[in-house]
């Protein structure tokens, strides 16, 4: 497999992350964090079309249908936008700040809306509270915020929650729940439940999990070692986001060091294994894990905008602003393509990918504290046996499905 890279345009966004975004309809709707925006954007320049104002910070992606924009802030703060940006409601459930990287869509008419302190069900056509679920302060872990996933083939919406116990749960349009599982350990920051066939995978901060979501019952699990990364807690190997689910029903799992497993998601068994240190594109001694990185995967390559790596001429410091592309086999487990060690500092986002372009988002501090302007970043993908390249809408972070990407949306194969 030959491909190349092109970078096509970047977008600036200032001192704040350039977080994350869905590409619908044939635009982009990227989250300006810090500027409390979200914005409609065109793929082809990065130019800016439109912009949707918040009350807070807009730490995830809108959920946006053919009409309407949905978005939510901290504050706890939920709009509803018009394509031309006028506000139809406003809601506020007063379930603390939304600290989530995504709202969904379900049952069609409804988006579910996650929150430190619980979970919302909004009706789309007038902001009203359908229902909510609460957790309460004594049973929570950590502050941070998950995303919810539904599955239109049960009707079931799968929540993880931020608690030691009883932390995966299943509910239906009325509320009621329907499966409730204690994980082996506490999901990973902004985790999600993500699907595949009638298997969930479900990443926590030391094991892999998978559900079988039709029975409720966990079909397999591993747990990592404790990893020494930097100053990070060694007994968090799996911190961070979401990992990556191919079409073909792999499941690719990065670790805080910076090293690549690849698991048959039927299985459980360990198909390839790749370290990004024993090549020299990171290093244990940074205080960044590679966990917060986000990955995508489809056409037989996985595509992930790395953290931390160190550039060519390593002389033992480390460059922040050097970060690289990588293309891999998800095959074999073979590189096939890395950038230039040019761009800053991966944001967690998963890449927004469409007829073979690559969109992702940088952070805009690094481990030290220091700040710089983050930005959206465009890459053009080719590969020499002249494929056709095919626009595939595909919803990340705001899809029903927090998986992989459906075949033909990055090659087009």
């Amino acid at each position: 497999m030959n491909i190349s890279i092109e970078e096509l345009w970047s977008l600036e966004v200032g001192i704040g992350p350039a977080e994350h975004g869905v590409y619908k309809f044939g635009y982009l709707w990227l989250s300006s964090t810090f500027r409390n925006q979200f914005w409609k954007v065109n793929p082809e320049t990065g130019s800016i079309l439109k912009t949707y104002n918040m009350p807070g910070n807009v730490w995830g992606a809108p959920w946006v249908d053919e009409n309407y924009l949905y978005g939510a802030s901290t504050g706890g703060f939920i709009k509803c936008f018009t394509h031309g940006g006028e506000v139809v409601w406003t809601v506020n459930p007063h379930l603390d700040d939304f600290l989530a990287e995504a709202i969904t869509e379900a049952w069609s008419r409804y988006i579910a809306v996650q929150f430190p302190m619980g979970l919302a069900v909004i009706r789309k056509n007038d902001g009203a509270i359908e229902w909510c679920i609460d957790w309460t302060p004594e049973t929570r872990e950590g502050e941070y915020g998950q995303e919810s996933t539904f599955n239109p083939e049960t009707g079931l919406l799968w929540v993880c929650k931020p608690t030691v116990e009883k932390n995966l749960e299943a509910y239906d349009l009325n509320g009621r729940l329907m499966h409730r599982l204690t994980l082996p350990s506490p999901p990973t920051t902004y985790a999600c439940p993500q699907i595949w066939k009638n298997l969930m995978a479900v990443v926590c901060r030391r094991d892999v999990v998978v559900v079988d979501h039709l029975t409720g019952r966990i079909v397999w699990s591993k747990r990592f070692e404790p990893i020494k990364y930097g100053d990070w807690l060694p007994d968090y190997p799996l911190a961070g986001g979401p990992r990556t689910i191919t079409p073909d029903g792999r499941l690719i799992v990065w670790s805080a060091d910076g090293t690549m497993y690849c698991f048959s998601l039927e299985t459980g068994v360990e198909l390839w294994r790749l370290s990004l240190i024993n090549l020299g594109y990171a290093s244990r001694d940074c205080n960044d894990p590679w966990g917060y990185a986000g990955g995508a995967a489809s056409d037989g390559v996985f595509i992930i905008l790395g953290r931390n790596n160190l550039p060519a001429s390593f002389d033992g410091l480390f460059e922040i602003t050097k970060n690289r592309l990588f293309i891999i086999d998800y095959f074999n487990g073979s590189i096939v393509a890395v950038s230039e060690p040019k761009y800053q500092m991966s944001c967690c986002c998963k890449p927004i990918i469409a007829g073979g372009r690559i969109v992702i988002g940088s952070w805009y501090k690094d481990s030290e504290g220091r700040e710089y302007p983050a930005r959206y970043y465009c890459w053009r993908l080719k590969t020499l046996e002249n494929r056709i390249l095919r626009n595939v809408d595909y919803e990340w972070l705001g899809s029903h499905n927090h998986g992989g990407y459906v075949v033909g949306a990055i090659l087009g194969i």
